[in-house]
């Protein structure tokens, strides 16, 4: 990613955060679905708020919270009674010809692709073995491959042992504990695949000098670290990293 300001809108009038007087406005959602990224969200404890102070932090942004239903942010923030939503929103979520997203500041586990020892997954895969899951079935929209469906992942993998499936597709946190139980017989043959759309915060198309300082402060918190570290305090060692 580059930075927007200085490099894609040359001699555009790109304002530093500091320049922004006004108190920006964050709305999120009052409760979340199992898979958003964040814990407790009545008490704005989790993830999106602790990543969001950050963000205001670094930015020297004076920032306040708003908590609504979910389906009431889009119409706030269509409405501009909050500038910015920040309620793990897939990159993939249609919001409309007034609505602009960030760059992503948050991608889900990723799915490791397992075989037999040495096997190549490129140009020879027919069947594959995985559990019932939306990404992965929109992944098969465009694979081309042959999905067969399990009820758990050990049976997928139990598949592919058998030789009924080349490859077996799963989340990397529930496929590695299962790979080193089969003590060699079978291995993670190409890892770390985006199945799932990352994460974005929405503002208002017409905020256009807001939404590059949150592109700029993201590109910012992904190239020092602090990304990472944040991931690892609210989702362990094995969350995923910005390299």
């Amino acid at each position: 990613m580059m930075k927007i300001c200085s490099i894609i809108f040359a001699g555009f009038l790109c304002l530093p955060a500091q320049a922004f007087a006004q108190t920006v406005t964050i709305g999120t959602a009052d409760t979340y679905d199992a898979g958003d990224y964040t814990v407790d969200p009545s008490a704005l404890q989790g993830f999106d708020k602790a990543f969001g102070d950050l963000l205001c932090k670094r930015g020297a942004l004076s920032c306040e919270w708003k908590v609504m239903g979910r389906g009431d942010l889009l119409p706030a923030l269509e409405a501009k009674e909050v500038d910015v939503i920040l309620a793990a929103m897939p990159l993939s979520e249609d919001l409309g010809d007034a609505i602009e997203t960030t760059a992503a500041y948050l991608y889900p586990d990723p799915f490791d692709i397992v075989g037999r020892p040495g096997f190549d997954p490129f140009g020879n895969v027919k069947t594959v073995a995985a559990i019932p899951d939306p990404a992965i079935d929109a992944w098969h929209g465009t694979s081309g491959y042959n999905i067969v469906y399990f009820r758990t992942l050990e049976e997928a993998l139990q598949a592919v042992e058998r030789g009924e499936a080349e490859i077996a597709v799963g989340e990397h946190e529930d496929l590695a504990p299962l790979v080193e139980a089969t003590e060699g017989r079978l291995e993670i043959v190409n890892p770390g695949r985006r199945l799932r759309p990352g994460v974005t915060m929405a503002l208002h198309a017409d905020n256009i000098d807001l939404r590059f300082t949150f592109e700029d402060l993201i590109y910012d918190l992904s190239q020092d670290g602090s990304l990472n570290a944040l991931n690892k305090e609210w989702f362990g060692d094995d969350a995923v990293k910005w390299q």
